[in-house]
């Protein structure tokens, strides 16, 4: 098995790529020869370039810039992104492919930056759970345990970086999507606040209160990587390191009245050593009470249905047939005849219970949220970042994620990495490769949240952190 943990980083071989140590053929031609190793374990792409990532390589070689920020990088890109000439189709058979005749903005931004795009990655259908599977395209496995889930809803790029055929990809994150698969599959993951990546082309279009949500960003093997990918991505460029980590001596919020459950111990011991390392740079701990934590979390499920569930019955009913019925696909899934994933298919049963059915509340619910993403701006400010673990839990066997995840209550697994959506906070996950668990060969991850902002501040704490945890 190759994993990126081994594997030279996207700045060491972009500098080996500028040197002339490495052709971009080289690279691209290597990396596709290991997605073609890893594809039938894991399932992780839909579509795999190879002749068309090859040409671009030997034009890059021949005719490109070497000082492109991404010159000669194979990246991979989630399904759910427009690709010139590609349909979208959400893992779904019975939605209709979303065919687009231009790249997504990001994707542009990529290849002109020098990137060469390989494959695209696997999504849960409608990229709506945290398993990522589908009728369409099946099951994704996890690069270091195959039994076990690689996270959704990019576990697709999870999987593709986390088992080096990759050198970075890009997907979207509304509850933890980028994050999930990158603290499953041991990679760097970050989730930019909402406005910061233009999401033209991208699917689906977000227009009600989750739009605050979701971010678009990088999956990478480190967290420089990280930083490299989104200042080619972003619409503002942080730009030069700034150092501001631990010279100025920021503050590292510490949540009081958090609600939060810690399966595995190594997440505890990963935890604690972020911190330390933090606080030990110059970072001086600050309690706040987070304990609002608590009733934002119950709120999700209602302003997820609210914004989403009339959209899946269009896109799944069949025009000209009967309109989509979660009861009838119940009764055909208890029948083994099913035609949508099991997962998405529970969103749609709890939704009697818990979607509003009066705009009042959801516009009293989504005021809730403003204020409360308000408050906790104001709070964070530039100069303070959150440590937490990205998840409560190491990466389950197949089908248990969505069963925990998608229970009715506050989950304390799953408190920390939803509050960076909610309250639209930059957050990035690191893995933390020096606590990996003995049992299992699973990774834990810690996550570092700032307000939108103080990026540079976050990524500069992130890389104090990764070389505690590495």
């Amino acid at each position: 098995m190759t994993s990126s943990h081994r594997s030279p980083d996207a700045v060491t071989l972009l500098e080996q790529l500028r040197a002339g140590a490495l052709t971009a053929e080289q690279l691209v031609g290597q990396h596709l020869h290991t997605l073609a190793h890893e594809q039938p374990r894991l399932n992780a792409a839909t579509s795999i370039f190879h002749d068309a990532a090859l040409a671009e390589a030997r034009r890059l070689d021949r005719e490109g810039d070497r000082s492109l920020p991404l010159f000669g990088l194979p990246c991979s890109v989630k399904e759910t992104f427009g690709l010139a000439g590609q349909q979208v189709t959400a893992g779904s058979q019975r939605m209709a492919p979303e065919h687009h005749a231009h790249d997504a903005e990001i994707v542009r931004r990529l290849k002109a930056a020098g990137a060469v795009v390989i494959a695209r990655s696997n999504v849960p259908e409608l990229a709506m759970t945290a398993e990522s599977t589908n009728p369409r395209y099946g099951r994704t496995n996890n690069p270091l345990a195959p039994d076990r889930v690689a996270g959704g809803s990019s576990g697709g790029e999870g999987a593709l970086v986390g088992s080096g055929s990759s050198v970075f990809g890009v997907g979207s994150d509304i509850l933890g999507s980028i994050r999930i698969p990158a603290a499953f599959c041991g990679v760097v993951g970050f989730k930019p606040h909402s406005a910061a990546v233009d999401g033209t082309g991208t699917w689906p279009t977000v227009t009600g209160n989750t739009r605050t949500w979701l971010g678009l960003g990088p999956l990478t093997r480190s967290v420089r990587d990280a930083r490299l990918v989104y200042d080619v991505i972003a619409r503002r460029p942080l730009g030069a390191g700034s150092n501001a980590g631990g010279e100025s001596g920021g503050r590292l919020v510490v949540p009081g009245g958090f609600p939060m459950t810690i399966q595995d111990a190594c997440i505890g011991q990963a935890l604690a050593a972020a911190r330390s390392a933090l606080v030990g740079s110059g970072y001086r701990e600050e309690a706040q009470d987070f304990s609002q934590v608590r009733h934002l979390f119950l709120q999700i499920p209602k302003v997820i249905l609210d914004d989403f569930y009339d959209t899946w019955i269009r896109l799944l009913s069949t025009p000209g047939a009967a309109r989509f019925s979660p009861w009838r696909e119940l009764a055909a899934q208890l029948l083994r005849r099913p035609t949508i994933d099991n997962g998405l298919l529970t969103w749609m049963l709890i939704a009697p219970l818990m979607k509003p059915r009066r705009q009042s509340t959801v516009a009293r619910i989504a005021e809730e949220y403003a204020s409360a993403r308000a408050r906790y701006h104001a709070m964070l400010g530039i100069d303070g970042v959150m440590v937490l673990p990205t998840l409560g839990l190491l990466a389950p066997p197949h089908g248990k994620m969505n069963r925990q995840s998608l229970k009715p209550g506050v989950n304390g697994l799953f408190t920390a990495h939803t509050m960076g959506n909610y309250l639209d906070l930059p957050a990035i996950a690191v893995p933390a490769w020096k606590y990996r668990d003995a049992a299992t060969g699973l990774v834990p991850s810690v996550s570092l949240l700032c307000a939108p902002g103080a990026e540079a501040r976050l990524f500069d704490a992130a890389q104090v952190a990764e070389a505690a945890l590495n």
